[in-house]
C-alpha cells in the first residue's frame, strides 16, 4: 500500500505559513504554482491518463464564510485538458469527476512571461490505497466497532456512473464483485446523520484495483467525521484525512 498522507493544516495556518487562498481543509504545496494569465488545466489519473468531462472550478479567498468563491470554471475535454484565462491574483484550483475530488493546486497568475503555461490535477486526490477486491469491513472511530447499514457506492472516471453500490452488513462488512483494475473512489455514507451541529459522516475513499496490491481488501480502519469532512484512525496514533 502507498504511504497515507497526515494532515497538518490547522498547525500550518495557526502558524501563518499557508498561503492565504486555500479551500478548507485542503492539501496544497508551497509556494503557490505561478501561471500565465491564459493557462490550460490538465485533468487525469494518477498513471497519467487523461480524463474528460472533469469539472474545474477555480476559487477565490474571501473574508466571509464560506471563504471561498467560484471565480472561474471549464470541462475538459477528449483529451482532460481545458483552459482558464482572465485572472489576476492567487487561487486555488480544484477538479471533479461524478462528485469525486481532484488534488487541490494553489496558483498564482503571473503576467509577466515567465509562469507555466500548463498545470496538471490528478483524479482521485487524496491518499489512494490498492486492494485486490473492493470489500472489506467499516469500523468507526478509535475502538473500530462495525459500522452497521452504511451506504457504499462505488464511482469511477465517468461522470454521474455508478458502478456498484452495497451497504455493510451487521459486522460492517462490504463486498462489491467483479470490479476491474483501475481508480476509483469508494463514496461511504451513515444512513442515519449526526447529532446535530456535527458533520455527515459521509466521504469518499480513493482506491486502485489491483491484481498485485499487497491488500487484498480495505484494511479496517475506525471511521470518524471531522469539520474537513471523512477522516479514519489507522491506529489510536495515527489518522488519515481522505477529503483533499
Amino acid at each position: 500500500m502507498k504511504p497515507n498522507w497526515v494532515i497538518f493544516s490547522v498547525l500550518a495556518v495557526l502558524a501563518g505559513i499557508l498561503p492565504r487562498t486555500v479551500l478548507a481543509c485542503t492539501r496544497i504545496s508551497v509556494p503557490p504554482l505561478k501561471v500565465k494569465t491564459t493557462f490550460v488545466v490538465f485533468v487525469h489519473d494518477p498513471t497519467g491518463k487523461p480524463l474528460s468531462q472533469a469539472k474545474i472550478g477555480v476559487y477565490e479567498f474571501i473574508r466571509k464564510p464560506p471563504h471561498s468563491e467560484l471565480v472561474a470554471s471549464a470541462v475538459t475535454d477528449k483529451d482532460g485538458k481545458a483552459e482558464i484565462g482572465g485572472l489576476h491574483d492567487n487561487y486555488s484550483i480544484g477538479a471533479a469527476l461524478s462528485g469525486v475530488s481532484s488534488e487541490i493546486v494553489q496558483i498564482d497568475v503571473y503576467d509577466y512571461g515567465s509562469g507555466s503555461s500548463e498545470i496538471g490535477l490528478t483524479w482521485p486526490g487524496g491518499p489512494i490505497t490498492e486492494i485486490q477486491n473492493v470489500s472489506g469491513v467499516l469500523a468507526l472511530g478509535k475502538g473500530k466497532g462495525p459500522w452497521i447499514g452504511v451506504e457504499v457506492a462505488l464511482k469511477d472516471s465517468v461522470p454521474n456512473k455508478s458502478v456498484g453500490g452495497v451497504e455493510t452488513d451487521s459486522q460492517g462488512r462490504f463486498k462489491i464483485p467483479g470490479v476491474p483494475p483501475g481508480f476509483y473512489a469508494l463514496h461511504v455514507r451513515a444512513k442515519i446523520p449526526n447529532p446535530a451541529r456535527l458533520p455527515q459522516l459521509e466521504g469518499d475513499i480513493p482506491i486502485q484495483v489491483s491484481d498485485s496490491a499487497v491488500n487484498y481488501e480495505l484494511p479496517t480502519w475506525g471511521f470518524v467525521a471531522g469539520s474537513c469532512g471523512l477522516a479514519a484512525y489507522k491506529d489510536a496514533d495515527s489518522m488519515i484525512i481522505f477529503s483533499p
